[in-house]
């Protein structure tokens, strides 16, 4: 996985990183570019540091610490090229499950990364419902009798 640096800082900075430890810039990753971009709030979106023009947004599983890509603000999507391949999550009101969730998005964040870098098809099933990808991430059903044996 390549390493990135801060725009503002020259901080060396990591694909999941989603703040410079040392500018304490927002970070957010821009898959069009394969840039982890130092943000700077202007108004309801993000301007990336170091591009020329373009704002942005967060994909909308950023509020639950799962996705750190970014979406051009003008998009009329709310999920980021890798999130909008999920068709199922498990119910993130499980804190064991969100935590599940998270680690999992990680790596399918970096499958998608890799994906991208050599140019691969990767049609959503919305997209294309016979060939198309889609990810279920399931869990367990809690028991009623409580765990099990």
């Amino acid at each position: 996985m390549k390493l990135f640096k801060c725009q503002s800082c020259q901080q060396i900075l990591y694909f999941e990183n989603t703040v410079c430890v040392k500018s304490g810039h927002r970070l957010g990753y821009i898959p069009e570019t394969a840039t982890l971009a130092a943000l700077e709030p202007t108004g309801d979106t993000w301007r990336a540091l170091g591009t020329s023009g373009g704002s942005f947004r967060f994909c909308a599983n950023a509020e639950h610490a799962a996705c750190n890509w970014l979406i051009d603000a003008s998009s009329s999507e709310s999920l980021c090229v890798s999130c909008r391949h999920n068709r199922t999550i498990p119910d993130l009101n499980i804190v064991s499950n969100l935590e599940a969730w998270q680690k999992i998005e990680i790596a399918k964040h970096r499958l998608f990364y890799s994906l991208l870098r050599f140019r691969l098809p990767m049609p959503s099933q919305i997209e294309d419902p016979v060939e198309g990808l889609a990810f279920d991430f399931l869990a367990e059903l809690p028991h009623a009798n409580g765990p099990r044996s």
